[in-house]
């Protein structure tokens, strides 16, 4: 026999329960999901080819870690750099993350010891990875100039692979 004899508070509770829940859930959604999108960090990466060279760049609001070397040879290097305020401005504050939805990918071509570049970007909403985008001529634009202020930055030494 039930603890709850009326039929009405057997109903209810579950009821109360699950209003309860569903609108804590809603509240946070929308917490989320207000002010504007921005760049979390983006990988860029260039793998492949003959002797397996490979260099990867982390950029994060605060610093720019590189590593770069080669498997066949046991090389490796990584360098690290905070990144003052201007910077920062240079590096992210051409990307337009609503255009970076239209960026086409290419297929890969390391099979053919090419080596392929990748671009991995989180946003605060969503996160996007493009493989050889660099045939996507229009919509890349933004990812070469990405490319070209990280060139300033990285001393000469770690620029060649």
């Amino acid at each position: 026999m039930s603890a709850i004899k009326i039929f009405g508070l057997k109903s209810f509770f579950p009821l109360l329960l699950l209003l309860i829940f569903s609108c804590s859930e809603t509240s946070k959604s929308e917490k989320k999901n207000t002010g504007n999108e921005r760049v979390e960090y983006i990988v860029f990466s260039r793998v492949g080819g003959r002797g397996g060279n490979y260099k990867t760049i982390r950029v994060t609001q605060d610093s720019v870690v590189l590593s770069l070397g080669n498997t066949s040879k046991n090389l490796h290097k990584i360098w690290k750099k905070a990144l003052s305020d201007k910077v920062k401005a240079e590096l992210f504050g051409k990307l337009n993350v609503n255009q970076l939805s239209f960026i086409k990918s290419s297929e890969s071509i390391q099979a053919q010891d090419g080596a392929d570049e990748t671009f991995q970007i989180k946003t605060s909403r969503t996160s996007y990875v493009f493989v050889n985008a660099y045939n996507d001529e229009y919509n890349y634009r933004q990812l070469e100039n990405f490319k070209t202020q990280l060139k300033k930055i990285i001393p000469k030494e770690f620029q060649p692979l």
